[in-house]
């Protein structure tokens, strides 16, 4: 029953953390993630963090997410201590985007704006690739969150021996011995993680307790990002305004006159030498002579 299982759950994270805390403390930390596999592993190249810790003021029933800058992105809350579903809400718009059923029986998501991808069972493996917690999405790969590594890994042919490979893309460190205060180095180029944050949650919960010995190093150093180049922005071509020089000729001037029809006449006639230039010349009462030095036809038009 519901009203069991968040009690229930409380009791084997208790149990889990003592374990944990005497176990290493017995320099016996490797046989917490023990697995005799021959699978290759592709290191995680981290890009983004983020710090789930417990509300001070509100311990059994609300958990904070921060971004790797301190801004606070989401929060994690349930109705009632004895409640084993808990619902993920975007901050500050306070848009639910999944719930999390963390009991002791059954443990699932179910995604409300991922098409495609609703309900998700986590379940237990244990074997020769160590402890699991598992999953699966669309793209068909088994993902598994580790037990003592804590590391989200993806599995290609899993069970291959030597062909089988296993690519990490998110782990999980606890910052405070006996504080429910993690840190959660990501790839978000290979993994959502919105589903990395969902399904850690739960193995927080239900699968490593808050026992383990920590150190304090502070948060995980991330990568530089290259900073965007702002774009260049090329100023126009110059217009240099030059003079030119245009050797103009005399053009061969070709004058009419517009006179009435009833009185127009043409009489060719051989030019003059008249030295370089246009020049009217009075040959008669009302009519005009026009002449041009470079040319061989002349116009005599009466007006």
């Amino acid at each position: 029953m519901p009203i069991f299982e968040a009690p229930a759950v409380y009791v084997q994270s208790s149990i889990i953390t003592l374990a944990t805390y005497f176990i290493q403390h017995a320099y016996l930390r490797e046989r917490i993630d023990y697995h005799s596999t021959d699978a290759n592993f592709i290191p995680l190249t981290p890009n983004k963090a983020f710090y789930i810790r417990r509300d001070n003021k509100n311990r059994q029933k609300l958990i904070n997410v921060f971004d790797q800058d301190g801004n606070k992105v989401y929060t994690i809350q349930r109705e009632s201590s004895s409640n084993p579903v808990w619902s993920m809400l975007t901050y500050p718009s306070r848009r639910e985007i999944v719930s999390i059923r963390a009991g002791f029986f059954l443990k699932a998501v179910d995604f409300h704006n991922k098409p495609g991808l609703q309900h998700r069972q986590i379940n237990a493996e244990s074997g020769h690739q160590g402890r699991l917690k598992t999953f699966y999405l669309n793209d068909g790969h088994k993902y598994a969150w580790t037990r003592g590594t804590k590391y989200l890994e993806r599995f290609t042919n899993p069970g291959g021996n030597d062909e089988e490979t296993r690519e990490r893309l998110a782990k999980v460190r606890l910052l405070r011995q006996w504080k429910f205060d993690y840190e959660m180095t990501i790839d978000d180029t290979k993994v959502d993680p919105e589903v990395a944050l969902a399904t850690g949650f739960i193995s927080m919960m239900t699968f490593w307790g808050v026992g383990d010995i920590t150190e304090t190093v502070g948060p995980t150093k991330l990568p530089e990002q290259p900073q965007p180049q702002s774009p260049v922005v090329e100023e126009p071509p110059k217009l240099v305004e030059q003079a030119v020089s245009v050797e103009v000729s005399e053009p061969v001037v070709e004058q009419v006159v517009e006179t009435t029809e009833e009185n127009q006449e043409s009489v060719p006639a051989s030019p003059s030498v008249i030295g370089g230039r246009t020049r009217n010349v009075e040959l008669a009462s009302g009519v005009h002579l026009v002449v041009d030095s470079y040319d061989t036809d002349l116009i005599i038009e009466q007006i």
